[in-house]
């Protein structure tokens, strides 16, 4: 008998990124940094243009001081266009 897995529920991933414990070295990431914006972005310009959230997308990252990695910002942009969030 295969075990079944179980996805995991958008309010389980928040509890879980709640509970876990700040680890320095990883807030200290560009990526992580950049997180909360990149997840806003993904739910505020669904459906939109993917040029537009394209646009959105590298202002947050040059926000905290990293640089957009065009190609893909391009992926996610058109991810977004098409209704779904990459970063939830």
């Amino acid at each position: 008998m295969r075990p079944r897995h179980r996805r995991e529920s958008a309010l389980q991933r928040e509890l879980l990124a709640f509970l876990r414990p700040p680890v320095p070295r990883l807030a200290a990431q560009v990526s992580e940094q950049a997180r909360p914006r990149l997840a806003e972005i993904g739910r505020s310009h669904a459906h939109r243009p993917a040029a537009e959230v394209l646009v959105a997308l590298e202002a947050a990252v040059r926000s905290v001081g990293g640089e957009p990695d065009r190609v893909a910002l391009t992926e996610f942009a058109e991810q977004i266009e098409a209704g779904e969030n990459p970063f939830a």
